[in-house]
């Protein structure tokens, strides 16, 4: 459904929005008046969304609303299940709807943990970057080799800081495309550190 289209329907098609969308509330609604890509922003906003997925989510509503005749529950003249294996698919539905909801909000909330507890770790590695910069002497060869450790810990440290999990995870996989055979050889380092510690 276009949005020229979902404007026209607007007012129609609130009440299934209203039960797709829960933590919608009226103010919301008045907010988007009728505007697919505000609603768009809003899903994003009270879902934990990313914006493909809220699309995502709005495109597969809308095709459910259209087969369906333009409404929510299946006409009378068109329905072809008898009224319990409809219902059971409306339930089924429902819960697959509900459970898809939960899994989007815990992936989220995972995502901003995750990115919190990098921004931490980022400001640790700062901060060591600094204490060798204080301790470290200043002049020779060791004062050469911790004024490059502790520019490159900043570095890290301002890397964490900055970019959030989905981010870092484009950079990783930029990394394995550019070196895949140093990135084997690396994930199977870890991977036998990893069993070797997990047997002790």
């Amino acid at each position: 459904m276009n949005s020229d289209v979902f404007e026209g329907r607007w007012k129609q098609m609130r009440g299934d929005l209203k039960s797709w969308w829960g933590k919608l509330t009226d103010d919301d609604f008045e907010k988007i008046a009728g505007k697919k890509d505000r609603l768009l922003g809003m899903l994003q906003e009270k879902y934990g969304y990313t914006r493909d997925a809220a699309q995502q989510e709005i495109d597969r509503r809308f095709r459910d609303y259209e087969r369906r005749g333009g409404s929510s529950s299946p006409s009378r003249a068109g329905q072809t299940m008898s009224g319990g294996a409809q219902t059971a698919g409306t339930a089924l539905d429902e819960k697959s709807d509900e459970a898809r909801v939960a899994a989007d909000e815990m992936t989220a909330a995972a995502a901003a943990k995750a990115g919190q507890s990098m921004s931490a770790v980022g400001e640790k590695i700062g901060s060591l970057a600094e204490t060798i910069r204080e301790k470290a002497p200043h002049e020779g060869a060791m004062g050469t080799a911790a004024t490059t450790v502790a520019n490159k810990l900043d570095a890290a440290g301002s890397y964490l800081q900055a970019k959030d999990v989905d981010h870092m995870m484009g950079d990783l996989t930029g990394v394995i495309r550019r070196y895949p055979i140093p990135a084997l050889l690396i994930g199977l380092g870890i991977g036998y550190l990893l069993a070797g510690r997990a047997r002790r």
